[in-house]
């Protein structure tokens, strides 16, 4: 068998450039409003730090499948119960597997192994996205070249930007996707499956969802 190594760093990020401008007041009244609403910031984002970091200690609530409809309606409602979160499911031959996973905002990590994990590719969901993640990966195949077995992990600092798994299964195995929210910083909006499709190897019709920005 041969196998595959692969690490990889990629940085997509605009820096423009800002200008802060300051204007002072001497009126003591604004003084008073603005210190408030500092002291309010704060304390949301305090409270959303701590709130996240706790469930950062949680274990992923894993969604199990048996076929590819099963994989479509468990991946549709990923996310329901948190930012953390597993997906498995059983393959067979021939499968036609797609699955799309929008982030924004504070960092995650994947971890992908068997039938997706598949390298995956990175994009821009909207004009004004950047991200910004690290990956190790690694393919074991047969002297023939034919796709054991694959893995994938990194992380993953994004605002619209996509994560996207699609392949036809090879081989009958089991796939599994953890996701996980890494660090303390609040995210004000969970990871979102855009794409998730399965077309069993049966030539059944496609079972899909595609959701909307």
């Amino acid at each position: 068998m041969l196998a595959a190594y692969a690490d990889e760093r990629v940085r997509f990020a605009p820096t423009p450039s800002e200008e802060a401008i300051l204007t002072n007041s001497s009126e003591t009244n604004w003084k008073v409003r603005v210190i408030a609403v500092f002291a309010m910031v704060i304390a949301v984002v305090g409270g959303l730090s701590w709130f996240n970091k706790a469930n950062d200690d949680t274990d992923p609530a894993i969604a199990f499948s048996a076929n590819c409809s099963e994989f479509v309606a468990n991946a549709q409602k990923l996310f329901d119960q948190g930012d953390t979160a597993t997906l498995r499911g059983t393959f067979a031959p021939g499968d036609h597997v797609h699955l799309a996973i929008d982030f924004n905002g504070a960092g995650y990590s994947w971890d992908a192994t068997g039938v997706l994990g598949k390298e995956p590719k990175f994009s821009r969901s909207g004009w004004f996205g950047w991200y910004d993640y690290t990956m190790n990966t690694k393919t074991t195949l047969t002297p023939s070249r034919t796709l054991i077995s694959a893995e994938s992990r990194g992380k993953i600092t994004a605002v619209s930007a996509r994560l996207e798994v699609e392949l036809d299964v090879a081989t009958a195995g089991d796939g599994t996707l953890t996701i996980k929210k890494t660090g303390s910083a609040p995210a004000l909006i969970s990871p979102r499956v855009a794409i998730a499709s399965c077309k069993a190897s049966k030539q059944t019709p496609t079972i899909a969802r595609g959701l909307s920005s």
